[in-house]
């Protein structure tokens, strides 16, 4: 089992939404700091890690990119168990994208087990186009209200708003001891084996 070496903390975060928001353009706006518009559908799982330091805590974040299409979808659910947080993506300019949140919301709550401890934040991609805006920012707060979640508008393409949205949520998360996994922490041994790191990692360095 690989044990946490130059960090503190490790978060393992969640992409969900319909396929076409703009999840995979959030994550390579983050890691990379670019934007592509040929940027293809995702199939099945990816994952990206970032290096951030925030409150003199050295920390990993495990960003999963998961597919919006449903023929994925039973597949993406597998991926759940582990995690610390879920940023539920939708597309200001499609009504439908966001109608259906309630069901990654619900997803989200049925595969995590019940003694895992996570944080769910909302996130309407796409703030560029706002002359073709479907959903307003009063509709979005609303919701995140109701659903006691944080919420946040951005644009993967100019990037308005992605650092703030994962460095808030990191900030969010800081404040619960019991969600993360901790250097020399016994939670560590129990939770580490359920992240599948298999996968190429991207390191880049920022300050939260």
């Amino acid at each position: 089992m690989e044990k946490l070496e130059g960090v503190d903390i490790v978060y393992k975060f969640l992409l969900l939404g319909e396929s076409t928001v703009g999840k995979t353009s959030i994550i390579i706006r983050y890691i990379e700091n670019t934007f592509n518009d040929s940027n293809t559908s995702t199939c099945g799982v990816d994952v990206k890690h970032k290096y951030v330091s925030c409150d003199n805590n050295k920390i990993r974040l495990d960003i999963w990119d998961t597919a919006g299409q449903e023929r994925f979808r039973g597949l993406a659910k597998n991926y759940f168990r582990g995690a610390h947080g879920f940023i539920l993506v939708y597309d200001i300019t499609n009504k439908e994208s966001f109608i259906k949140l309630k069901g990654w919301i619900k997803d989200a709550k049925e595969k995590i087990n019940k003694e895992d401890s996570y944080k769910i934040m909302v996130v309407g991609n796409k703030k560029d186009c706002e002359n073709d805006r479907a959903v307003e920012y009063n509709t979005l707060k609303q919701f995140g209200e109701d659903n006691k979640v944080i919420f946040s508008e951005v644009s993967a393409k100019t990037g308005e708003g992605i650092d703030k949205l994962f460095n808030d949520f990191v900030h969010e998360l800081l404040k619960y001891r019991n969600i993360g996994i901790y250097k020399n922490d016994e939670k560590e041994e129990r939770t580490y084996s359920n992240l599948d790191l298999s996968l190429v990692e991207n390191k880049h360095n920022c300050n939260c």
